[in-house]
């Protein structure tokens, strides 16, 4: 039987961590939690976990203090991909946290339902992806050259274009990297659901419309450029 999924919850506040663990707990994920940065990248060299949620903030009176962006830095740093979830009280800090490796962000106090959903996504994203790595004898196979300049590296989960790296959520880039292995197809909106998000995303198409919208923003796309609107049915990858 597989192991449930491990979350590693970061938070200078008690009860917070509290609340997590028990929520997490009772949704069905082991949970493991780090009061300061130094203490969560001991416990990820320890055990790592499938899934972090850091808040932005941490303690700032002790003398090995890292605030959250520093060890969400360290944390990409990292040769295995883990996502980040960042958690903050104050939404000014979105853009940035973003901006430094993290996948999402929530808002302190949080919705249960809506924490839980993300984290259930962002963990079958990154599920959907690992099981497109080949093995390890032929790495080649683990980056996709899409265009000269857009190259997409499944192991790392990087999207490197014009030299610069594109920093994508999980979904967008289990999206990206599908439509890529499948070049020249075109796919409904269900299809793509059906492929990529789990099983609770069902009847949602407008999800997949939403998420190629940001694709196309983040790589510089213009409309129909690379990934074309089929009208009527779907979307697909267009390359020569």
């Amino acid at each position: 039987m597989d192991e449930k999924p491990r979350i590693l919850v970061i938070d200078d506040e008690e009860s917070i961590r509290s609340a997590l663990s028990t929520l997490l707990g009772r949704i069905g994920y082991r949970v493991q939690t780090a009061a300061s940065g130094p203490e969560a990248l001991a416990l990820v060299e320890a055990v790592e976990p499938d899934l972090v949620l850091l808040d932005v903030v941490l303690d700032e009176s002790q003398p090995d203090h890292m605030s959250g962006l520093e060890v969400c830095q360290q944390l990409r740093k990292r040769e295995r991909f883990i996502p980040i979830i960042m958690l903050t009280s104050y939404p000014e800090w979105q853009v940035e946290s973003l901006g430094q490796g993290a996948i999402a962000f929530v808002t302190k106090p949080w919705d249960n339902n809506a924490l839980a959903s993300q984290i259930r996504a962002t963990l079958g994203a990154v599920q959907h992806i690992r099981r497109e790595i080949v093995p390890a004898e032929d790495q080649r196979g683990n980056v996709i050259h899409i265009q000269p300049d857009l190259q997409i590296d499944l192991e790392h989960f990087r999207i490197t274009r014009r030299g610069r790296q594109i920093d994508l959520t999980p979904m967008e880039f289990a999206l990206l990297a599908f439509l890529a292995r499948h070049p020249n197809r075109r796919w409904t909106r269900e299809e793509l659901l059906n492929h990529v998000w789990d099983d609770a995303w069902a009847g949602y198409e407008r999800t997949v419309d939403r998420h190629i919208a940001a694709l196309r923003r983040k790589l510089g796309l213009e409309r129909d450029e690379l990934i074309e609107t089929i009208h009527g049915i779907g979307y697909q990858l267009t390359q020569d």
